[in-house]
């Protein structure tokens, strides 16, 4: 299954909403999507991709179930790629914590399913766990920020120096958010069971590692009250802005997933309708 034709074909469903970032007197106004994206019509499915099998008049058969709404992991590479294509950027270990310390809509991660760790789990069973524990959560109003449904690819300034790991270029893990998890956050008052991992090489997927995003144009309201439209990666290259997106307040130069080229982004009035972007009520200027 090729998640990034997905996109591509305008199958992957998701919407924006906005986080605030706070940091020395500044606030960074950011767009984030609201969910993990998800897709329909997607078959009962392994962890890797491969056809499950149920039994059916003693006789071992495909399983033909159909599943909408799931949300399909992806590899950092692939992040990467969809993230060119709907104008967004990895998310930083403290984007993703401010995700889930706002978040209107909270409940803890699925770690495990019937005995086993998600990573290894089929897709439809992670599926089905995850609208069960968002059910329980009061179900999803359409309009509010929702987590936890998974972990990220990020983007963390210990990536610059790291090596290719498994014969691919490394990249970073991190999320798994609860209110009692195996150990702190990189913010305070955060639980996780995924600290910043780098155990994996940009080709890895699991069930965990969900398609979610930022927008690279935001709002920026600085101490002194002024405003402007920015990119996040002027952002994060700023020396006394970058906190707002880094949790040392330290620049972060590792601005996207190390060897994936540039794809072309999807054209904002061709046969794909990307979701719209309001920031503040404002609908913020395109990349250059």
């Amino acid at each position: 299954m090729d998640v990034v034709q997905l996109v591509k074909d305008g199958k992957g469903q998701f919407d924006w909403t906005e986080v605030i970032s706070e940091h020395n007197g500044h606030k960074l106004y950011l767009s984030v999507l609201r969910d993990a994206m998800k897709f329909d019509d997607i078959p009962a499915m392994t962890w890797d991709y491969k056809p499950t099998y149920v039994y059916k008049d003693g006789k071992r058969v495909e399983d033909d179930r159909m599943f909408n709404g799931v949300r399909l992991p992806a590899t950092a590479h692939e992040l990467q790629e969809i993230a060119d294509l709907i104008g967004g950027m990895l998310l930083t270990p403290k984007v993703i914590d401010l995700i889930w310390l706002t978040a209107k809509i909270k409940f803890d991660s699925v770690v495990n399913i019937k005995g086993n760790i998600v990573a290894i789990s089929n897709i439809h069973d992670v599926h089905e766990a995850v609208e069960a524990a968002l059910a329980k959560a009061g179900g999803d109003d359409g309009m509010s920020l929702i987590s936890c449904v998974g972990k990220y690819w990020c983007l963390i300034q210990q990536l610059a120096s790291k090596g290719v790991l498994h014969g691919d270029e490394t990249c970073c893990n991190y999320g798994w958010c609860a209110k009692k998890a195996s150990g702190p956050g990189l913010t305070p008052g955060v639980q996780c069971w995924q600290r910043p991992g780098f155990a994996h090489n940009k080709q890895h997927w699991d069930p965990s590692q969900t398609i979610r995003l930022m927008y690279r144009r935001a709002l920026l309201v600085r101490a002194d009250g002024t405003e402007e439209d920015v990119d996040l990666h002027d952002i994060a290259v700023d020396p006394e802005l970058c906190g707002l997106l880094t949790h040392d307040a330290k620049p972060l130069t590792y601005l996207r997933q190390k060897g994936v080229e540039v794809v072309e982004p999807l054209p904002q009035n061709g046969v794909i309708t990307l979701p719209e972007v309001v920031i503040r009520g404002r609908a913020p200027k395109n990349i250059a």
